[in-house]
């Protein structure tokens, strides 16, 4: 059986290999650089149509995020060009988070442009790392890059997540974050899945075994999205939540006031059958993990940190590329789950029962969204999402 595992260069580009403004800035450069620079593009830009959102599956991305990827990508390499006054087909990490610095202290871009500058060059990374088989390791920096940072209250009720996407995205977090067992796998297809488990669990590759793929199947992500579909929570909550504020019994998350974001009082949040589902099995997982022997939260990183707001977007992120949901002219963003669940909740159950659920100790907040007053005495949760 012969299969063939390159990347198919017989698709059409959506867009030409470089830009107008990319051929200008290799005009310094000699010929053979600039064949050099085109044919890498090429290759690039057919492993994202092809391969590029899941390499596994074999499955790309959407043209539109070919073309956004392709722009960005290259404004990248034209300020290293200029910057080092040489030309290379790499962006060392450093200096692609010093690049992030300066359009984020020194232009007028919205934070939507950097955000995806940001999400270009870790494609590239991506690229690299599991086309190339480059030993990259993930880019880690703390620039506060998020697509709807400084926008006012209005700006962010018109960015929400609707109904179905929340669905979608919970849907997607299961399928992402599954994995076939090990011995049902053949020899390739084990050695392919090695690779993602290996950069999953940041182990090497060759000590990647039967108990690691055990791990790989988490309902880590799939709680997290469930629950912050149910409550609307904050990033700061995310990485808050304690494990004994699950109140399984009740179908509730009871928050303490003392632990209460922005206000002193404590909450009792409903959440749907589909969230106490996702919460019961991950419970049951998280005593298998030594990191949480001596943690009392509820979700932790694979590094052992608290969830921000950093983290979060990254895995909402790439849930979003997988589920290949289109922003239109929104600025999607980790809160987009809270301004669609308030708006949710504040049009089908009314100001009280709202503000209640996406704890809200001022009302006037609450009647930013759009409301009815039709309330019931029902598990509300599970008409939501």
């Amino acid at each position: 059986m012969n299969i063939d595992k390159s990347v198919n260069q017989t698709t059409e580009l959506p867009v030409p290999p470089i830009s107008e403004d990319t051929k200008d800035a290799l005009e310094p450069y000699s010929p053979m650089v600039q064949q050099d620079f085109k044919q890498f593009k090429i290759d690039f830009l057919h492993w994202l149509i092809e391969c590029g959102k899941d390499t596994y599956r074999q499955e790309g991305f959407a043209e539109s995020t070919v073309k956004t990827t392709h722009y960005k990508l290259e404004s990248a390499f034209r300020w290293l060009w200029e910057e080092d006054g040489e030309f290379t087909k790499f962006i060392p990490q450093d200096r692609a988070t010093e690049l992030l610095d300066d359009l984020m202290k020194y232009t007028d871009y919205p934070d939507s442009y950097i955000w995806n500058v940001e999400k270009a060059i870790r494609r590239l990374y991506k690229y690299l790392r599991e086309h190339k088989n480059r030993p990259l390791d993930e880019w880690e920096h703390d620039i506060p890059v998020e697509p709807s940072r400084g926008s006012d209250s209005s700006e962010h009720i018109k960015d929400r997540f609707y109904p179905e996407e929340m669905n979608r995205l919970y849907e997607i977090s299961i399928q992402v974050y599954s994995i076939r067992s090990y011995w049902s796998l053949n020899p390739d297809e084990r050695q392919e899945l090695k690779r993602f488990v290996s950069q999953q669990q940041g182990v090497n590759i060759e000590d990647v075994g039967e108990e690691h793929f055990e791990k790989a199947s988490s309902w880590k992500y799939p709680s997290i999205i469930a629950v912050t579909s149910d409550l609307g929570l904050r990033p700061i909550e995310v990485g808050k939540m304690k494990a004994d504020w699950v109140n399984l019994p009740h179908n509730e998350i009871n928050i303490p006031a003392k632990d209460s974001t922005k206000n002193k009082e404590s909450w009792n949040c409903e959440i749907s059958s589909t969230t106490r589902n996702a919460l019961e099995n991950w419970m049951q997982q998280r005593q298998s993990y030594e990191k949480y022997d001596d943690s009392d939260y509820l979700w932790l990183t694979k590094y052992g940190n608290q969830y921000n707001s950093r983290s979060l977007n990254k895995v909402l992120d790439k849930l979003m590329e997988e589920a290949d949901l289109q922003e239109g002219n929104r600025n999607l963003s980790y809160y987009s789950f809270r301004h669609g669940v308030a708006s949710l909740w504040t049009e089908k159950e009314g100001i009280g029962k709202a503000a209640e659920q996406v704890r809200h100790s001022n009302l006037k907040t609450t009647k930013n969204y759009l409301r009815t007053n039709d309330r019931t005495n029902k598990n509300h949760a599970n008409e939501k999402w």
